[in-house]
């Protein structure tokens, strides 16, 4: 059985929110900020080359999202071609209506369909007459509550707090003072999900107005190994999940 996002490691797969249960009207309209206006497939270059990774999202509020490659479009019918990477665990009728996200040469498109048929395990859907489209971009940083103890060169440590934080980067408010390149070990613990330990590099320090709520500011850059990913990547997960549901929460409040 394929993976739900909530274990993707994909770059699809860590940009996408949680779905929590949504009906795809409620997951779209929640991503649909995110993307520029709504235009025609044919004024897109989406049926221009084959390949790329999608994840499609069926009517079941239960389902996560599959992920697929994308082979193209049919030259004759226009259909959308994709193959799954894994087995899919849900039925063709789930598909009836299915939310398409493909990523494609920093490009990243969204639109809804419809399967046509299923051949030899290609998957053939209807295109959408208009997509949404959005560039590629780094994982979208979580606000965060945890602290992160970093250890300098010098052997002094500094217990800061978190501000925000994704599997390749985060920020910290603290009083002290660091020079942009300075490299650190820093061990980040997120409440309620887990620790972290990485090296990591200051980008950037922003200095605070009036010292409020600490004097400094600071981001970093993390360099990961492969574990040392695997872990982060569950941190940003695990309170990306929590952010959700508080966003879905509150629309459903106000739409109640």
């Amino acid at each position: 059985m394929s993976q739900p996002l909530s274990t993707d490691d994909t770059n699809l797969g860590m940009v996408l929110p949680l779905r929590i249960d949504m009906d795809l009207a409620e997951y779209m309209r929640i991503l649909t900020p995110e993307f520029s206006t709504a235009i025609p497939i044919a004024e897109t270059e989406l049926c221009t080359k084959a390949g790329g990774a999608a994840v499609l999202l069926s009517t079941a509020t239960n389902d996560h999202g599959h992920l697929y490659r994308f082979e193209g479009c049919d030259p004759v019918t226009g259909d959308l071609i994709f193959t799954p990477t894994a087995e899919v665990s849900i039925g063709d009728d789930a598909y009836q209506r299915t939310l398409v996200f493909i990523e494609q040469e920093k490009q990243i498109y969204m639109g809804l369909s419809t399967l046509n048929y299923r051949y030899q395990n290609r998957y053939h859907l209807s295109p959408p007459s208009m997509v949404y489209v959005r560039k590629t971009r780094a994982n979208k940083r979580v606000t965060i509550e945890g602290d992160i103890l970093l250890r300098r060169l010098d052997g002094r440590t500094v217990l800061a707090r978190l501000n925000d934080f994704s599997p390749s980067g985060a920020s910290f408010y603290t009083d002290e003072s660091f020079a942009s390149g300075e490299a650190l070990l820093a061990e980040i613990e997120v409440l309620d999900c887990g620790v972290c330990e990485t090296v990591v590099t200051t980008v950037r320090q922003e200095n605070l107005p009036g010292g409020r709520p600490y004097r400094h500011l600071i981001g970093i850059k993390m360099q990961l190994t492969a574990d040392q990913r695997k872990k982060a990547e569950q941190l940003y997960l695990c309170k990306k999940a929590e952010f959700m549901k508080k966003i879905v929460d509150s629309s459903r409040s106000r739409n109640s």
